[in-house]
């Protein structure tokens, strides 16, 4: 035992040596890294030094000091060979990068920004969203840019707002909230009624009136000014048509507005009641027709006229406007254009949507309520209007 102790002990000696010569070395490569990947070093003698790394061999509590100040230039100095001049203006770039916030936009997403808050307002003919419309649709839809074109005044539209609470509306415009139209809802009122309320309101049956107007409670879109426009193409009105748009639109594209409404001079509107536009409970019972539910699909799951076909109101719309007439042919392809069809809603107000887009491609269509279709499910609650009027469908 005594022989093999100066062996233990020199080759601990050795060993020893070894380890410290191997920490060195580690110690050093790291040093190099990191001066070149900005790594926590002490620049402040002009470079690493190993020996203190060294020291901190067995101290738990030890920690790496700061990044000199010039960490980046010594890191293209070793990584790249650059000298001091050719990374000044990465230095500057890295300045402005530390003052941006790490969920920053991207530079093309930036500059794209700065485009859009610099663009100038819409044009009118920018706001029909690349729709093009047929000649049979401009007789129904007018577009926004063709608001006022008129020559001589005594041609000019009258523009009608019926937006259930309207605040903006386009400049010259009367304005009719759609309720007052109704007995209750879903029941229109007597079609002399409806008459008397027009005349007083400055329009006769021979005016040109062009409808808009939104119902924000329901969602918006355009089912109140189709609804108007329905009501007034069965009270006889040959030159009605619905604008293209909304006041929001029209505002956007800096078209002038008011927040009053226009007061015109009382007419004479007389009525001329044409039932062509309206279906009656025996017409959708007798198989003779097609019929569309134009309610939500949860809506018509829980219970429809039997024989109906789901096709949900949003579906010929896009941004709240009908849409264009290459999708309503898809939107349509399941009907028969040579057979008449019939779209109900409960009320018939947003089925005056698909109404109003099936008319303009050319179908024979007719607006029908699923109120009378319940209705007439038991006798004692039909609702009876023994003038002939519009409520004939209680819609």
């Amino acid at each position: 035992m005594s022989k093999l102790r100066p062996i233990l002990i020199t080759m601990g000696v050795l060993c020893g040596t070894l380890l410290a010569a191997l920490v060195l070395i580690e110690s050093a490569s790291a040093g190099a890294e990191c001066a070149s990947l900005g790594g926590g070093c002490d620049d402040s003698n002009g470079g690493w030094d190993p020996m203190a790394k060294l020291d901190e061999i067995g101290n738990v509590t030890a920690t790496q000091q700061s990044a000199g100040t010039n960490w980046a230039k010594k890191s293209r100095e070793i990584r790249w060979g650059m000298n001091s001049s050719q990374g000044a203006e990465d230095e500057k770039g890295e300045e402005n990068e530390s003052a941006v916030a790490p969920d920053s936009v991207p530079q093309a997403e930036v500059e794209e920004a700065k485009d859009v808050q610099i663009a100038a307002p819409l044009k009118l003919k920018e706001l029909q969203i690349n729709m093009t419309r047929s000649l049979k649709a401009r007789e129904m839809l007018l577009p926004l840019d063709e608001v006022d074109d008129a020559d001589d005044a005594d041609d000019a539209d009258i523009l009608l707002d019926v937006s259930e609470n309207s605040s903006l509306h386009i400049e010259g415009s009367i304005y009719i909230p759609y309720m007052e139209f109704f007995l209750q809802p879903g029941i229109l009122k007597q079609a002399d009624e409806v008459a008397s309320i027009l005349g007083e309101a400055g329009i006769s049956r021979e005016d040109s009136v062009v409808i808009y107007g939104e119902c924000l409670p329901c969602g918006g879109g355009p089912s109140v000014a189709t609804y108007v426009y329905w009501m007034m193409k069965s009270l006889g009105h040959e030159k009605a048509k619905v604008l293209d748009g909304t006041a929001e639109d029209w505002a956007t594209a800096g078209g002038a507005t008011s927040g009053s409404a226009e007061v015109l001079p009382r007419k004479e509107y007389i009525p001329l009641v044409n039932s062509n536009y309206t279906a009656t409970f025996d017409l959708v019972k007798s198989g003779q027709v097609q019929i569309i539910d134009a309610r939500t699909p949860p809506e018509f799951a829980m219970g429809t006229i039997p024989g109906s076909i789901s096709m949900p109101y949003e579906s010929v719309l896009a941004d709240k406007k009908i849409t264009g007439e290459d999708r309503l042919d898809m939107v349509f392809m399941v009907l028969n254009k040579n057979q008449p069809v019939v779209v109900f809603t409960n009320t018939g107000m947003k089925g005056s949507v698909v109404w109003f887009a099936l008319e303009m491609m050319g179908y024979d269509a007719r607006l029908y309520s699923y109120q009378d279709w319940m209705a007439n499910q038991q006798p004692d609650l039909r609702e009876v209007d023994g003038s002939g009027g519009l409520n004939e469908t209680a819609i």
